[in-house]
């Protein structure tokens, strides 16, 4: 779809503004007859990463699926067409916050997502639409994104939703709902970015906040896919459990819970779900879980989302975890435009780690070449005992080592907690210190408790900020928790040919 430049206007953090083209973007809501014509959505702010709107989504309100003929999106520079994904009853959610985004005198109503991706400050995109129906259709536009923006914490994904006088209605604007036929539904998960390999809760809570009774209500949680290595679609996570799924016999990727019926109007239900995200495939992607319920009062099935972030979303900045180094191998296989990381500069990176290191420098820890490091970082599901899964962690470390990422000489009280915190009583004072430690348990090897504790400690390293960095406020020796003296560690003098 063609971008075209604007003269950017003076605004904190992207400001998503819709009008059409011929109105130009004059304050207050816009109202157009039903037939064909330019849309808008511009990013009025000024250009600057954070003013950056990413992954921009136009959001199309109707009051009828019946009522509709046609309605068409297409790029206003090649004509080329926009997709509509399935229309979905309720109110739409903010994609990071998972909140419900503001009404605008519009929802809950039948609402659909059109993707249009990243949108700087001072750029727009034209949309032509066309909308034909019955008398009484009504059609809405607005449209939502996420920002970054640095915060004493770090990264902070931020909610981007144009505010209301900024959208776009075909008709009369809607209003009325059926007020027997409510439901409110929401989702949400504990992490928002999951590393690969984390377990993820997952929370639904149900709502009959409509003035009649439901029959024969049921929940349906849609598990999500992603393309797999041989191009089939397999399941972006692997279901643990919770409150009783129940997989449905046609595809097997459907979970379902019948709730109890009637659902008395006021009653409320919650249910957890519980997932691992085990699959290669969906490291490096957004994985949109969605779950709707339905009864024979609803007209429409009423949904809501949890999306998720595998991988590690802190781009060069500080260590990162298997997650991303599996999501580099990946990608330098399938030749991506986007890949991280050049197969040279990998490739260099691990015979440098096979020079330095003990425990990848033969059988049965070879990581030599681009295919081993990849079984390595993408198959936690494979290990076999606390020494496979120490491993899989220790190249991870090296990794970050030998990339630049993390120094050798950098303190470990220095750092501060990532996703993974440290263990308490950890004796090594720099990395050094701890991969010395740590091949050392490896070659003994040590029993299964002491592998475990190592495993813990690396990971939480690999996850962790560094000095400096946004979001490192309060480093581990400031916490009470770091710990010296008289710990578990067992430290080597030295490995040969490792660096000094």
């Amino acid at each position: 779809m063609g971008v075209l430049l604007v003269s950017p206007v003076a605004w904190a953090g992207p400001q998503l503004w819709l009008y059409p083209q011929e109105a130009g973007p004059r304050q207050g809501g816009h109202i157009v007859p039903p037939g064909e014509f330019t849309l808008v959505v511009e990013n009025q702010s000024k250009t600057s990463d954070e003013n950056t709107a990413q992954d921009v989504q136009l959001v199309v309100a109707i009051n009828d699926t019946v009522s509709i003929a046609n309605l068409a999106l297409a790029a206003h520079s090649d004509g080329s067409p926009i997709e509509l994904g399935d229309w979905t009853y309720g109110i739409p959610m903010l994609p990071c916050s998972e909140k419900p985004m503001p009404r605008h005198g519009v929802y809950p109503a039948y609402h659909a997502f059109a993707a249009l991706g990243d949108l700087a400050g001072g750029e727009r995109y034209e949309i032509d639409v066309v909308v034909e129906g019955e008398a009484d259709l009504r059609v809405h536009f607005d449209a939502v994104a996420i920002a970054w923006r640095h915060t004493g914490k770090g990264p902070k994904c931020s909610d981007v939703s144009n505010p209301a006088g900024h959208d776009v209605s075909v008709g009369e604007r809607p209003g009325g709902h059926d007020e027997c036929g409510r439901v409110t539904i929401t989702k949400t998960s504990e992490q928002k970015f999951v590393d690969f390999g984390d377990i993820v809760i997952f929370e639904i809570e149900i709502i009959n906040d409509g003035a009649c009774d439901l029959t024969e209500p049921v929940l349906r949680d849609y598990v999500p896919t992603v393309k797999g290595d041989d191009g089939s679609r397999v399941p972006a996570f692997k279901v643990l459990g919770g409150t009783d799924p129940t997989p449905s016999e046609d595809d097997g990727y459907l979970l379902e819970w019948p709730l109890t019926s009637p659902f008395a109007s006021g009653e409320q239900r919650g249910v957890r779900l519980e997932v691992e995200f085990d699959e290669p495939a969906a490291d490096g992607r957004r994985v949109v879980n969605r779950a709707c319920v339905s009864a024979e009062e609803l007209r429409k099935p009423r949904c809501a989302a949890a999306v998720v972030f595998v991988g590690n979303p802190r781009g060069d900045s500080g260590p990162a975890g298997p997650g991303f180094w599996c999501h580099a191998t990946r990608f330098i296989f399938e030749e991506r435009w986007n890949a991280p990381i050049e197969a040279e500069d990998f490739e260099a990176w691990l015979s440098e780690i096979g020079d330095s290191s003990e425990v990848f420098h033969e059988p049965p820890y070879d990581a030599s070449t681009l295919e081993l490091a990849h079984d390595w970082l993408c198959t936690p599901q494979s290990a076999e005992g606390a020494a496979d899964r120490l491993v899989r962690h220790l190249l991870t470390l090296w990794l970050n080592v030998v990339s630049g990422r993390v120094a050798l000489g950098q303190a470990l009280d220095e750092l501060c907690d990532g996703d993974e915190l440290m263990p308490e009583d950890v004796v090594p004072a720099t990395v050094w210190e701890l991969i010395v430690a740590v091949e050392e348990a490896l070659l003994l090897p040590a029993d299964d408790q002491e592998l475990g504790y190592w495993s813990e400690v690396v990971d939480a390293v690999n996850n962790s900020l560094l000095p400096g960095e946004p979001g490192c406020v309060s480093p581990l020796a400031t916490t009470g928790r770091r710990r010296a003296g008289h710990g578990k560690a067992k430290v080597m003098s030295a490995v040969p040919g490792a660096p000094r």
